[in-house]
Order: C-alpha cells, then sequence, then structure tokens
C-alpha cells in the first residue's frame, strides 16, 4: 500500500465486533452553499452601493469656498455755461469752480462684484440727494434738509460670476442753490449749504457650493457746496476696494437624492445578505460539525490515511487497541511506518481511522454525537 496514496471513493467493508457496516458514499448538500451566495450576492451589492456613494455625495479634503472682489467709485465732470473765459465745455474733477460759471454738474457712480463662480444674485439700488442747511460752526448740526430723488431704486436678478453698475445723473446746480440762497435770504440765515448725492446699494448673491451667502450694503457719495462762490466737490467716499470669500461649513455634501436614497437602500440589503450569510454559515458548522472534522483530518494527513479495497475482520486481531485521540494513531502510523485506513461507517455520523500491523489493530472512533458533546462542553466553559 503506498502512503502518498489520494483518498478513494470506494464501497468497502468492515467486519465489527458486533455487526457488519457496508459503506455507500454519498454526496450531501450543506448550507454552506448557501452561506457562500449570499455572501457573493452582498458583497457585489456593497461594492456597487460603494459606488454609488462616489457619486451622488462629494468629499472634498478642502472646504468649498467661491473666492470675490468688490470696487466701486464715485466721479463727476463739471459742465460750464458758455462764458468767454474757458475753451472747454467741461472741467474734470477735482478742481475749484467758479458758481456761476456752473450749468450742470454729472455724476457718476460705478460698482462692481466679480466672483470665481456663478453666483445667484439679486440686487437693489437708487441714487438720492439731500439739500442740507447746517451750522457754520458744526456741520454735523442740520437747521434744514429736504430729500430728492434722483434715480428711482432698480431692482434686478441674474446668474453670473459678475454683476456691474454704471449709473449717472445730471445736479441743475443753479436749481439747489437758488433754492438754498431762497431760503436762507428769508430766514436770514449766515449757514452752509450743500447737495449730497448718494447712491445706495444693496447687493446679495448664494451660491449651492457654498453655505455661506454675500451680503453687501454699500454707499457712494458725493457733496457738492451750495451759496458759494467758489466750489470744492468732494468725494465723500472711498473707492471700495475689497476681497473675500464664500465658504462652506461642510466637507461633504448629497449632490443626488434619488441616488443617494437607492445608495442606502442598497448598503442596507449588502449588510442584511451578510448577517444572512454569517447566520447560515453558524448553522452549517453546527449542523456538519463531524463532516468538517473529518474532511480536515483527511486533508492536514493525506501523506498517512490511504482508502483501500479491502476486507476487515476485527475478531480475527489478537491485539485490539482503541486509541483516544487522532493525534495518538498519528504517532503510531510514524511509529510503526504503517499507512492509516479510513472507513466512514455512517456517513455524516460515524468512522473510523485504522492501522493494522501483524497481528495488532489500532483503531480510534470518531462520532458526530462526540463532536457536538465537546463542542457544547467548551461554550460552557467559556460561559464561566
Amino acid at each position: 500500500m503506498e502512503k502518498n496514496k489520494k483518498n478513494e471513493k470506494k464501497d468497502l467493508k468492515y467486519f465489527s465486533t458486533d455487526k457488519l457496516y457496508n459503506i455507500k458514499h454519498k454526496k450531501h448538500l450543506s448550507g454552506r452553499l448557501m452561506s457562500y451566495v449570499l455572501l457573493a450576492a452582498a458583497t457585489i451589492i456593497l461594492l456597487f452601493s460603494v459606488y454609488l456613494f462616489s457619486k451622488c455625495v462629494n468629499l472634498e479634503k478642502k472646504s468649498s469656498k467661491v473666492e470675490y472682489s468688490e470696487s466701486g467709485y464715485a466721479d463727476y465732470t463739471v459742465y460750464l455755461k458758455d462764458n468767454k473765459y474757458y475753451e472747454t465745455k467741461f472741467l474734470p474733477s477735482g478742481m475749484q469752480y467758479l458758481a456761476n460759471l456752473i450749468s450742470t454738474i454729472n455724476t457718476k457712480f460705478n460698482y462692481e462684484i466679480k466672483a470665481d463662480e456663478d453666483l445667484d444674485y439679486s440686487y437693489t439700488y437708487d441714487i438720492v440727494g439731500a439739500v442740507q442747511i447746517v451750522d457754520s460752526s458744526d456741520e454735523n448740526k442740520v437747521i434744514f434738509s429736504k430729500d430728492y430723488t434722483l434715480l428711482k431704486s432698480k431692482t434686478g436678478t441674474v446668474k453670473s460670476n459678475n454683476v456691474i453698475i454704471n449709473e449717472d445723473v445730471d445736479i441743475d446746480y443753479d436749481k439747489y442753490n437758488n433754492y438754498v440762497n431762497a431760503y436762507k435770504s428769508e430766514y436770514g440765515l449766515s449757514a452752509n449749504s450743500r447737495l449730497v448725492v448718494t447712491m445706495n446699494i444693496q447687493a446679495n448673491g448664494k451660491t449651492k457650493k457654498a453655505d455661506d451667502t454675500l451680503s453687501k450694503n454699500n454707499k457712494l457719495q458725493i457733496t457738492i457746496p451750495l451759496s458759494q462762490q467758489t466750489l470744492d466737490i468732494k468725494i465723500n467716499t472711498q473707492n471700495i476696494d475689497s476681497k473675500d470669500t464664500l465658504k462652506s461649513a461642510n466637507n461633504s455634501f448629497i449632490t443626488s437624492i434619488p441616488m443617494f436614497i437607492a445608495m442606502v437602500g442598497l448598503f442596507g440589503t449588502g449588510v442584511l445578505l451578510v448577517i444572512l450569510s454569517v447566520k447560515f454559515h453558524k448553522v452549517y458548522v453546527k449542523e456538519n460539525i463531524y463532516t468538517i472534522t473529518v474532511n480536515k483530518i483527511l486533508k492536514e494527513y493525506d501523506r498517512l490515511i490511504v482508502n483501500g479495497n479491502i476486507t476487515i475482520e476485527e475478531k480475527t486481531f489478537d491485539n485490539k487497541i482503541q486509541v483516544d485521540s487522532f493525534n495518538e494513531l498519528v504517532d503510531a502510523s510514524q511509529n510503526l511506518n504503517a499507512p492509516i485506513l479510513f472507513y466512514n461507517v455512517i456517513p455524516g455520523e460515524k468512522c473510523f481511522f485504522v492501522i493494522i500491523k501483524g497481528n495488532s489493530l489500532y483503531k480510534y472512533r470518531l462520532t458526530k454525537a462526540y463532536l457536538e458533546r465537546e463542542e457544547h462542553d467548551k461554550k460552557n466553559k467559556k460561559q464561566i
């Protein structure tokens, strides 16, 4: 008999001391197949749910942000009445002007917001003028004030990366100057007076990429002195020139709600299938502890175990030795230089491992009942 001969499935006869075992090898289906099928299905579903997650959830290591800049300025041009001294019809800003030569003053306002992404903008602006008569010793003390609407309120909405507002208004200088002079003359006032021209701007912007919203309230203002021989027109507000960033508080957000719902459903299904697979496997192990143990022995000690087409009668052997463990049988096989014969007595229930050497028979009996009792004892010890 060769030691390395592979396990052969043949019908064997084994005569024990009490009965004849005629073994017919049968194929048995187990819950292990169901466990593997469920695990494979769960793996496919979970991988697909991970794919959907990568598509419907945006995970960025850096916070989402939109950068923007804001700019604005006011300016004016003084238009002159016909005269014999100035060759030009207008004078630029920043000069001293003779009140008697001023026809109109063209006030100009420019405002712009520019972002590196499209924003949903809404904006409102208007231009108003305020005639003010103030205390000559303290210009913050207003004696009289009257407001004029120079440009009615305008509103707009746009989805763009920038908003530009350009407006200009012509100021009839004599109109406001004569009004103030008449007021002061009637009441005998010696006070300063002025026309304050203001553009009020309110702009809002938002984007899905950032949680912050853009909200701006700005004023661009020009002050024109009244009731004076020479004028020093002042641009009250500094040019607007700033940069800022709209940021997102969260590093992740859902880009597709339907896809996210599908991903959650698939992930839950995959987890459920994994749980069922584990349960089936545990049931399989519990119900097939005998088969698993025998197959493990046959695989691990394949070099020592053989099946032979032979008939054995225990009663013909004078020396019959029952060993307590399979390891003892392995030691005996190696010491005696004899192979181990395997006999599947009751498929799924009971088998013998036998060594024959001369008139001696070494026998190890393995039963399902013994293995189940051993497993039960191990669990009880762990609980204690």
